[in-house]
């Protein structure tokens, strides 16, 4: 419980208590507790130990009834912050009141803080075709040996197929050759992929490039060029709205943490792996022994329904795709249920 005291009390509500229920004389508790002798008889003719308002008894109200009651209504009705209030009295009723005035009448009538505007609420991410909506990023991994690298990551939304490429740079030439191995590992057509505005990804926010329109692709970027070229729509996040991009960025975020959780290498040293081929073979080995990124059916005219599954080659740069029927003697709560066993984190 939170107590205010007054800004020159030189007591407190146990030194109070203690007065009110000592015998002994003013004199000597005055001394005791080197206080006022005029403090002691103050609180021993108290039966409560808290601070009596200061407030004056009989306010000088300098605002009549009806220009009160117009103060009030113009925050609730109008909602107009104080100064407007000020300026709307001043043209309209009583140019001599004063903006002091005015506030201390919303105090008294519990106004003077105006509500807060209610949020909007989240809008949800749908689709009406969410296998192939692929959901792009690139991952700043923390340096090594001085020299930066790069998860690129791409997640189907339907199958939640997580396919990892790593790089020492996140050039447009980088993302397009990613996205091209992407789409010829991928079983399913893509028809929509959804990125940020970095510079890897569009030339949204360039300067660069004369006679483009400002905030505006030139549709002239290497992904815009091969995205045209297979009949893929190209979506952009609106400007400093990761959530709206969300799968991927959870992902990232769980991929940060899992790379964080695991031991230094020494004591004293801020060192998880001597080098990047360690981690780079580690993050993918920690995606292949996920094995089934989520349950998912793609049913299709020709073939019977499939999971899509991840295996890794750690002999090569990047994991490979492949893709088996879907077992039938198992449900899909144990088959994740399998999966939480398994150690998979990337759900």
């Amino acid at each position: 419980m939170e107590v205010r005291l007054h800004a020159n009390a030189t007591t407190t509500p146990k030194i109070r208590a203690y007065i009110q229920a000592s015998s002994a004389s003013v004199g000597e508790l005055a001394e005791e507790l080197g206080v006022n002798p005029k403090t002691i008889r103050r609180w021993r003719g108290r039966t409560t130990v808290e601070d009596r308002s200061h407030r004056p008894k009989n306010l000088q109200v300098s605002l009549t009834e009806i220009e009160e009651r117009l103060v009030c209504e113009l925050r609730k009705s109008l909602a107009l912050s104080l100064d407007d209030i000020v300026e709307v009295i001043h043209r309209c009723v009583n140019p001599k009141l004063s903006r002091s005035a005015i506030h201390r009448t919303l105090q008294r009538h519990a106004l003077s803080k105006k509500e807060a505007a209610p949020k909007p609420k989240a809008g949800t991410f749908e689709t009406s075709q969410p296998l192939g909506f692929i959901h792009l990023d690139a991952k700043y991994l923390s340096a090594l040996d001085g020299k930066r690298s790069y998860a690129f990551v791409a997640i189907d939304r339907a199958t939640r197929y997580v396919y990892v490429e790593i790089f020492d740079d996140r050039t447009a030439a980088t993302a397009h050759g990613f996205l091209e191995r992407f789409l010829a590992d991928f079983p399913a057509k893509v028809h929509t992929i959804l990125t940020d505005n970095g510079s890897e990804w569009t030339d949204r926010f360039s300067d660069s490039k004369k006679g483009k329109p400002a905030g505006q692709p030139s549709f002239k970027h290497p992904i815009d060029l091969l995205c045209a070229q297979r009949g893929i729509k190209h979506k952009l996040t609106r400007p400093y709205r990761p959530q709206t991009n969300g799968m991927v960025e959870r992902f990232n975020r769980r991929l940060g943490e899992h790379l964080a959780a695991r031991p230094k290498k020494e004591r004293g040293q801020d060192r998880r792996f001597q080098n990047h081929q360690e981690r780079n073979r580690y993050i993918l080995d920690r995606i292949a022994a996920f094995k089934i990124t989520k349950s998912a059916t793609a049913t299709s005219s020709t073939s019977s329904p499939t999971t899509i599954t991840l295996d890794c080659d750690v002999s090569a740069t990047k994991p490979r795709l492949s893709s088996s029927p879907i077992s039938r003697d198992t449900t899909p709560r144990e088959r994740s249920k399998n999966l939480e066993r398994s150690g998979g984190f990337f759900g």
